[in-house]
């Protein structure tokens, strides 16, 4: 049995800060920063903010009914919901059950993922498993991303901020989903494969440490920024796990239309694309108008380019994701 995508859905929020409202908001200014790191660092130049009301559920609901409206189902022929993200409404229950019951989904097998930026495409392939194991058709993958909600405004230290402006401030909210169906055996679109892995040895890099057992106090609930030894790995981590991801595939670097990438910052994706030796016209950035949306990036990328021409069906597409953990994943795919 296939599996393939049948619908796309997105959402971002009305409200939009450029770069320098938000380094203004942090505290640059007063700490006698000049403004424009953000945008020179990363090329983000605007985000969008979700409503003070708005929960990384109602975003994800959004997106998902849009979805299932593209795939031309009816929420009734969805059969799990899985929810993927970085941020959440809660500790307990998955969110995933109040994204369903805004959905008005009343019998449908729901659970939450958490892997950091690589948790939306951990449920693609979660999706995928579940649909090939004969224990659903329809599957709906959705993502609701509020960042907003943790990022650190009250900085005091200029150092700090200095440290940890370009990532943590660079972030936005926004909703995105997939619906996962089963296909022909002839169908010509489908997920041709997909592959993780983690490198558990960078566990601490980028983490979040308030909202568990260790730390329950909220002032340590907050996006870090400080994601260096990362970066500084990147480079070698795409040469060691892009390569055995595509031949798993039956793929080369040319033949794939389109990369839909997780987007921290402008010069990591030309890093990547030099590393993997790709074209210009196979990547999209997005990162200059919605910023850095976590796990909903490739969603946002994915819905972005459908809507504006530059991928179509047909298209061979490898969904491209690291994350802190540090994970790395892809799912390639044919629109």
């Amino acid at each position: 049995m296939k599996t393939k995508i049948t619908g796309m859905g997105m959402y971002l929020p009305e409200q939009t800060y450029t770069s320098e409202e938000i380094e203004e908001r942090a505290g640059f200014t007063r700490l006698g920063l000049k403004k424009g790191l953000v945008r020179m660092l990363t090329g983000c130049e605007s985000r969008h903010y979700s409503a003070p009301d708005e929960m990384c559920s109602d975003l994800a609901a959004k997106a998902g009914e849009a979805a299932v409206r593209d795939a031309g189902l009816e929420i009734t022929d969805i059969d799990a919901l899985i929810f993927g993200a970085i941020t959440r409404d809660y500790s307990e229950p998955a969110t995933a059950n109040r994204v369903a019951h805004l959905l008005g989904m009343k019998d449908c097998f729901t659970f939450d993922i958490f892997n950091a930026c690589n948790a939306f495409i951990s449920g693609i392939d979660l999706a995928d498993s579940l649909i090939k194991t004969g224990k659903a058709k329809n599957v709906l993958v959705v993502c609701g991303e509020a960042l907003s909600k943790w990022t650190k405004f009250d900085y005091t230290d200029k150092d700090e901020l200095l440290m940890r402006a370009p990532v943590a401030l660079s972030v936005g909210d926004g909703g995105g989903a997939f619906v996962i169906s089963a296909a022909e055996d002839d169908d010509p679109s489908g997920i041709v494969s997909t592959y993780f892995r983690s490198l558990p040895q960078f566990w601490e890099v980028g983490v979040i440490w308030g909202g568990g057992v260790i730390h329950k106090e909220e002032s340590m609930l907050f996006v870090p920024g400080t994601v260096n030894k990362l970066t500084q790995a990147h480079a070698d981590m795409t040469k060691a796990y892009f390569p055995p991801s595509i031949e798993k595939a039956g793929w080369k670097v040319e033949d794939i239309d389109c990369f839909l990438m997780t987007q921290i910052a402008d010069w990591i994706l030309k890093n990547i694309k030099k590393t993997v030796g790709g074209r210009d016209d196979q990547f999209i950035s997005v990162i200059k108008n919605i910023g850095n949306c976590g796990a909903c990036n490739i969603p946002l990328t994915a819905c972005i380019a459908r809507d504006t021409g530059k991928i179509k069906k047909g298209d061979k597409l490898c969904l491209m994701g690291g994350a802190a953990g540090a994970s790395l994943g892809t799912v390639n795919v044919v629109l």
